[in-house]
């Protein structure tokens, strides 16, 4: 039984589509999608139903409208949108969210994110780890920023040529997750790693800008090729409604527990 599931690609998309789900993977909560907007723009309306769903903007400019107000969305600025929520989005150029979504039975508030505030709080954007398994970790859609049922999301960058997600960690009884590559131009790429077996690996595989691994369970983490950086947009969902939605909590594989600081 598979435990992690590799999309290639995922940002060569027009408009808008559900790329990762629970009818294509052992995934129960978590959901991804992208929304592309091209040149010339566009508008595209969402219902969220039973979802909550966040927007991570990934390129370009934009706007999201939604009970009535109209948030700006840069690079990294993510907004929250409740179940039962309905938005237009709109841009007069090329545009491109990241879609992460979550069944909830709860209704938060809208709630918009700017990543140049992000950066500011040391609670939300911290250098992680030490040479050369250093990165830079900013969380968009967290605990202690965003109110949420399962979601949370954020983006890290490794400097060149590290590893980043050291050491190797699950989280899989309290949470899912979606690795999605970004940042990575041709023709860099990183590797990408998953097992619950250290001696049989279930996924070693070469990671491109667009790239996405599902990940129900096991070890993860990944590595930059030399001169290159790798980027991330991470995604989770708690599998239960707000007691597991914390970011922190992880098991460390045994045989590099207490060597390394994850966080």
């Amino acid at each position: 039984m598979s435990n992690a599931w590799l999309f290639r690609g995922t940002n060569q998309v027009q408009g808008r589509r559900r790329i990762i789900h629970q009818y294509n993977t052992g995934l129960e909560f978590l959901r991804y999608g992208r929304i592309v907007l091209g040149d010339k723009g566009g508008s595209i309306d969402v219902d969220s139903q039973d979802e909550e769903i966040g927007f991570v903007c990934l390129k370009g400019n934009g706007n999201i409208n939604v009970e009535g107000k109209t948030f700006s969305l840069g690079k990294y600025d993510a907004l929250y949108m409740p179940r039962e929520g309905r938005c237009k989005i709109t841009s007069q150029g090329a545009f491109d969210l990241a879609e992460v979504a979550a069944p909830s039975s709860k209704k938060y508030p809208v709630q918009f994110v700017r990543f140049e505030e992000v950066k500011k709080n040391p609670d939300l954007a911290k250098q992680a780890g030490f040479e050369p398994y250093a990165r830079n970790l900013n969380t968009l859609i967290g605990e202690k920023n965003v109110q949420a049922s399962r979601l949370l999301a954020g983006v890290t960058f490794s400097k060149d040529g590290n590893w980043t997600s050291w050491p190797p960690h699950d989280h899989s009884k309290a949470k899912e997750e979606i690795y999605l590559y970004i940042d990575m131009p041709h023709p860099n790429f990183g590797i990408h790693l998953n097992y619950t077996d250290f001696k049989d690996m279930e996924m070693v595989v070469p990671v491109c800008e667009g790239d996405a691994v599902a990940i129900k369970k096991g070890y993860h983490y990944n590595v930059a090729t030399p001169g290159t950086t790798v980027g991330f947009l991470w995604m989770m969902a708690a599998v239960r409604e707000e007691k597991d939605r914390v970011f922190t909590q992880v098991t460390v594989q045994p045989e590099f527990d207490g060597r390394f600081k994850l966080f």
